[in-house]
């Protein structure tokens, strides 16, 4: 029996608590159905998901390279502070389904909390380890 595990950070935390929905496009026939889901466009709210908008959700725009602040991209952060964001920010998106499980089923046991979070993967009843 296979068992599923992802391990919530805090920061992972400050990015889940920030994701954004939006009207998925109904390509059904029944036109009046309204569908939503994840905006991957702009997945942390403001305008995009760039490194800029991720670092000031995890308090890390301090760590920008001074003078990169007007790049039309968004401001530039060193090699280290680029790939821990990117790090975080991938786990969440191979995890994305898993999370959305985790948040339906903690909302109504004192929200989500640091820590490792696991289930049989044939039932999808998650569980925090203590």
């Amino acid at each position: 029996m296979a068992i599923l595990k992802i391990n919530l950070t805090e920061d992972m935390l400050k990015l889940i608590s920030n994701l954004t929905f939006t009207e998925v496009p109904n390509l059904e026939e029944e036109k009046d159905k309204v569908t939503w889901g994840f905006d991957f466009f702009n997945l942390y709210g403001g305008t995009d998901v760039t490194f800029e908008n991720i670092a000031y959700i995890l308090g890390l725009y301090d760590k920008h390279i001074p003078g990169t602040e007007e790049n039309p991209l968004g401001a530039q952060f060193p090699k280290e502070v680029e790939d821990y964001i990117w790090d975080i920010h991938t786990n969440i998106i191979e995890h994305i389904g898993w999370i959305e499980e985790l948040v339906h089923q903690f909302c109504a046991r004192g929200g989500l909390k640091p820590g490792v979070y696991k289930c049989k993967a044939h039932e999808h009843i998650w569980e925090r380890e203590d």
